[in-house]
């Protein structure tokens, strides 16, 4: 019942989608080496939730690249960590907020947003 409140509490919906996530951690005057990969948990207009084996404090500042089914390119997004859960030993679950999303126009974030509304409503 908690969790139900919490869901209604939610700015945007989420889709329960295993998307590839690659990102690198922004530090500094450029992108920490290496790049992670793992799969989404879930998706949103604002941001993801994923599962990686290392701690990304919030306010961790990330560079990410999303492969979503059905779309013809990575997404591409700047992000940051809002909240970083354990899960089990030595992992992590990552609720990532966009920051920005997509090319100079908007498109990468309409299609994001249209995506989620489709698999939704289906």
């Amino acid at each position: 019942m908690a969790n139900d409140k919490a869901e209604n509490r939610r700015r945007f919906p989420r889709l329960k989608e295993a998307c590839e996530i690659r990102f690198r951690r922004v530090e500094g005057e450029g992108l920490a080496i290496p790049r992670v990969e793992s799969l989404t948990r879930d998706i949103s207009e604002g941001g993801v939730c994923f599962t990686v084996d290392q701690e990304l404090p919030p306010g961790s500042l990330l560079a990410v690249e999303l492969s979503i089914p059905d779309f013809k390119s990575d997404v591409v997004a700047l992000g940051r960590s809002v909240w970083c859960d354990p899960v089990d030993a030595g992992r992590f679950e990552i609720g990532l907020e966009f920051w920005w999303v997509g090319w100079s126009d908007d498109s990468a974030q309409r299609a994001i947003t249209d995506h989620i509304r489709d698999a939704l409503t289906e």
